[in-house]
């Protein structure tokens, strides 16, 4: 059976006095203690979350990629966290001795994961001597120094380069959004075009002429100055336009204090919102909603003849992914169907959601079902393999309100 624990009312007063009243050696005790607790309960739940991912996928027909997203909304985190926590349950127990080694508070997870995953091409038993050797040296050395190790290990393992070879094939770049009208751009490369990148961006740093776009001058720390060097080069070789969605009310325009400004789906300031809608460039887009939900109304025109249209008003509508948790831009989704359109769905915004193209499929081949709620607020609910539901509702324009559009609860069973 299951311990399961009785919620108390929480006494951090108490709590403090009590650990302060250890003497040195008693509170490095109760460290060690609660760090090796935490680490088995770290073991554990691997191997909970491998059963339990596998019980979703035998309710949703043998797929796999809805049953990440059902365990996301179980616990009220990302599709990606709930990604890691899977990938963590069968990594980890699909190798015994690391597995041991962390339910007994040798290593913890990261180590874990970094061993598994760093030996993860070499072939046994080579892999499990290695294992034991990369075991012994991780519990007395950082993440950083097990990972310089590990790498010097696989590469004497590794004469061929195939863990080089399929690194390579999961080079990327990509754009997370961070509010305040900031975003981070990332880049997976290989190491010698990483360091020919950074050189060149250094170089133009340095240049007298380094791009300076805030008008910041030598105030600017070497981070700045790279950062608006690369602005720069960008600038200064595209050879296309670069489309940038602002949101802002109407009475914003008018020298309103206002508020509900959103710059590409991220909240940002009113000046900065104000500066880009009244550049020489913008161009503008009627947006009527309804003023007790906030939910877009009409984006300019009466009748959508043209399906782009209906695109459009729908990706204007939703903002994002409609998938509870999903924070796909709805600019990069799908237009799709809340009912089959061969179940007689309307192609028209109400009958219409953004939906990114992994959740479109786990919608239209697994056992995931979509009912609107409330057609008038355009509310979706979702219901997962093993019951669990969430309710979404579209993007709300009204400037003051404090929408909070993703919900889940507990599976509930028919």
């Amino acid at each position: 059976m299951i311990d399961s624990v009785t919620p108390t009312e929480p006494d951090l007063a108490g709590l403090c006095a009590r650990f302060e009243s250890l003497d040195d050696q008693d509170i490095t005790d109760a460290l060690q203690a609660r760090v090796r607790a935490r680490r088995r309960a770290e073991a554990e739940d691997a191997a909970f979350m491998r059963v339990l991912h596998s019980r979703i996928i035998d309710a949703n027909r043998g797929y796999v990629n809805g049953a990440t997203a059902e365990i996301g909304l179980m616990l009220g985190i990302s599709g990606r966290s709930a990604e890691y926590l899977v990938e963590t349950g069968y990594e980890l127990t699909a190798r015994p001795l690391v597995w041991q080694a962390l339910h007994d508070g040798l290593i913890d997870t990261a180590k874990a994961r970094k061993i598994v995953a760093l030996l993860d091409d070499v072939p046994d038993p080579q892999r499990s001597d290695l294992e034991k050797i990369a075991i012994g040296y991780a519990t007395d050395h950082t993440p950083a120094q097990l990972h310089r190790r590990l790498i010097r290990m696989t590469c004497d393992e590794d004469p061929d380069e195939k863990q080089r070879q399929d690194a390579l094939t999961r080079r990327h770049v990509s754009l997370i959004l961070a509010g305040h009208g900031m975003a981070y751009v990332s880049v997976y490369t290989s190491l010698e075009t990483a360091q020919a990148f950074m050189q060149g961006i250094d170089d133009l740093a340095d240049r007298p002429a380094c791009a300076d776009p805030y008008q910041q001058g030598e105030a600017r720390s070497l981070d700045q100055r790279r950062a608006d060097a690369l602005t720069g080069f960008i600038n200064d070789h595209s050879f296309w336009d670069v489309t940038v969605q602002v949101q802002i009310p109407a009475d914003m325009l008018m020298g309103v204090e206002t508020k509900g400004a959103d710059l590409n789906g991220s909240p940002c300031t009113r000046r900065l919102a104000l500066q880009l809608a009244w550049s020489p460039d913008a161009r503008w887009t009627r947006l009527v909603t309804d003023p007790l939900t906030g939910v877009l109304m009409d984006t300019g025109t009466h009748k959508y003849e043209i399906p782009a249209k209906v695109r459009t008003a729908v990706r204007l509508r939703d903002r994002l992914c409609r998938f509870p948790g999903c924070t796909r831009l709805a600019e990069f989704t799908d237009t799709d169907h809340v009912i089959p359109h061969r179940e007689n769905g309307l192609t028209h915004t109400d009958g219409l959601v953004c939906l990114c193209r992994h959740h479109h499929r786990i919608k239209t081949f697994e056992n995931w079902r979509l009912s609107t709620t409330d057609t008038y607020a355009h509310s979706i609910t979702w219901r997962g393999p093993l019951g669990t539901t969430a309710t979404t509702r579209p993007h709300d324009y009204r400037p003051s309100t404090q929408h909070h559009p993703r919900r889940g609860r507990i599976p509930q069973r028919d």
